[in-house]
């Protein structure tokens, strides 16, 4: 894998662990790229309603373009889910990524080491 897609598919996780606090609602997230896309699904878990909208909805930038739609439920047929991926003080992060469209080997090794645990597909 290029260093570039590496980056690609970090972003995935770990634009998505930036902030804490509570709502009952999903988001996908897709992003294109000349690279390659992807396509993921946050369920809140206590994020504040502001905090969430951090979560979801990304810059774009000259590399990727981002899309968020909310919905009321993650999208079934996922590949994978990472949950419990920790921000760096220890605190698992408060939502669930579900994954469709990703680097599912890169992600996995970015949520086990992250101490989040992987539900599904190696890649």
């Amino acid at each position: 894998m290029k260093p570039f897609q590496a980056l690609l598919a970090f972003s995935s996780l770990v634009l998505l662990s930036t902030h804490l606090h509570a709502r009952d609602e999903q988001c996908l997230v897709l992003g294109f790229s000349e690279f390659g896309n992807t396509r993921t699904c946050v369920e809140n878990i206590s994020l504040s309603p502001e905090h969430f909208k951090e979560v979801c909805e990304r810059e774009s930038d000259e590399y990727m373009r981002f899309e968020t739609t909310y919905v009321t439920k993650c999208p079934p047929m996922y590949k994978a889910v990472c949950r419990g991926l920790r921000m760096q003080n220890g605190q698992p992060l408060p939502y669930i990524s579900y994954l469709y469209e990703n680097d599912m080997a890169l992600m996995k090794k970015i949520c086990t080491n992250g101490g989040g645990i992987w539900e599904g597909s190696d890649g």
